[in-house]
Parts: C-alpha cells; structure tokens; sequence
C-alpha cells in the first residue's frame, strides 16, 4: 500500500510489559472504531509493512494499547519502537465539513484556485489572535491566516483546502 492511500495514526512510544505490547500514540486524536482494525502498517526505511493486529484498545485518551501478531517479546517491539505507524484511508471516520476540527484537518491538500497545489496542511496555529495554517511541502514551510478571504472551500471527502493565497504571502514564509 502506498502513503498517499493512508494517513498517519501516530507513533509507537512506549513498550507496555514485555510480552510484545506496544502503546500508539494517536496524533491527531482522530475517533476510530477499534474493532474495525485488522492491521496497521508500521513505516520502515521509508516503506509501509503490514502489521496485524491480535487486539486494539483505548488506554488514554490518545493512546491505544495494541497487541501485533509475530511481536511476541519485548525485543522484537523495541525494533519499531519510535516507528511511525498508518491506516488505510477508509477507516477515517466520516467528517462533517460544518464540524471539521483542526486536528482533521492536518494533512488536508492545500490547492490555490490559481496557483495550484501548495502542499499539506502541517499544523494550525491557534495560540495567535488570528489563526494560522502551516503547509509544508518538499521542505520547505509557509502559513497564512485562516480566513474566509483565503479559504475559498474545504473538500472533506477529498482531502482538501482551496484557498486563494497572494503570492506575497508564500514569498514571505
């Protein structure tokens, strides 16, 4: 399966006991339905292996405990530990683009109704008095206000932020 067919769940932080368990941290605090997933694929050397899941629970409120099929001790959990761990695209929930959070919002394709594609959104700033949105593409990092003068339209479906942004403020980043 290809990244661009997935999003990022979160990381594998901690080892729970030393049987194999691991801990997930959920990045984005996204909502999931556990018994939905059957598998997770863990990043390595910047390619994504499938994982089967034995059993998936909440633990905290952004951590999941996950037992993974053929990681049986606490040696084999310590090699994706710090990994990055992915699902399938399907298995987000279904956003209401009158509710959509800042957190879905992460990763959302930024396309300028002139300029094109921009890049993804990478973060929100709200601790500004006026919000702003981080897009990063190829390295390389802009933001601009979010504001109904930028944000044209949000395709939930899709995935993505059309705005119309003047080139001065990616000239500015």
């Amino acid at each position: 399966m290809e990244k661009q067919d997935c999003f990022l769940l979160g990381t594998i932080f901690k080892l729970h006991g030393y049987k194999g368990d691991v801990n997930i941290y959920n990045d984005n605090d996204i909502p999931l339905v556990f018994t939905d997933i059957e598998f997770f694929y863990i990043e390595e050397n910047n390619e994504l292996i499938p994982y089967f899941a034995e059993s998936v629970r909440p633990k905290k409120k952004q951590v999941l405990l996950v037992k993974l099929e053929d990681v049986n001790s606490e040696e084999e959990a310590k090699r994706i530990l710090k990994r990055k761990v992915f699902l399938p695209k399907e298995l987000l929930p279904e956003i209401d683009t009158n509710d959509i959070s800042e957190k879905q919002l992460i990763g959302f394709l930024v396309v300028d109704i002139k300029m094109g594609e921009l890049g993804k959104i990478a973060f929100i700033n709200s601790q500004t008095a006026q919000q702003l949105i981080y897009v990063s593409k190829n390295g390389k990092e802009f933001c601009f206000p979010w504001h109904e003068k930028f944000v044209r339209n949000i395709d939930a479906e899709k995935g993505i932020m059309e705005v119309e942004i003047p080139q001065e403020f990616l000239n500015l980043n």
